[in-house]
């Protein structure tokens, strides 16, 4: 098992994975095909984007996480942020996951940034402990409401 950037001829494998999370998210993340292509896509061919996989012994992709690199909109803090991530069903909770959040900080180091921001969806899985033990701590929750 590695884990590695993505490539254009991985981006079915990642698209197939998308939208088994999607089944499982809340409405507000629920699968449009054409914009999740495009938003891979764009990532692999971003510098300030990174889209990483997880790759099995087999061949087969389990895993991927998309972020990419910015600063806080009030200080020049250079942030590595999550936009999404997701593994098989199998494979959460394992090293696997626990290895794509490593490359994903070592990516984030790598373009410059201070911080890794990630998040969880709790009506998915609640990734709190995986994030303690990784030495993360809390800073914020969000909450959504559906307006229309």
């Amino acid at each position: 098992m590695k884990v590695r950037p993505a490539t254009h001829d991985d981006l079915f494998d990642v698209m197939v994975l998308a939208r088994q999370f999607s089944k499982a998210a809340p409405e507000m993340h629920k699968w449009n095909k054409e914009k999740v292509e495009a938003q891979l896509e764009a990532s692999i061919d971003s510098p300030d984007h990174t889209l990483l996989v997880v790759e099995e012994d087999d061949g087969e992709i389990s895993g991927g996480l998309l972020g990419l690199v910015t600063e806080m909109y009030i200080n020049h803090t250079r942030v590595a942020a999550e936009m999404a991530w997701f593994m098989s069903k199998e494979y959460r909770g394992g090293k696997q996951a626990l290895k794509l959040v490593d490359a994903f900080e070592e990516w984030g180091a790598s373009v410059g940034a201070e911080y890794v921001i990630m998040a969880d969806i709790k009506a998915v899985a609640d990734l709190s402990s995986l994030y303690k033990r990784k030495g993360f701590e809390e800073v914020e929750a969000s909450y959504a409401r559906r307006i229309k």
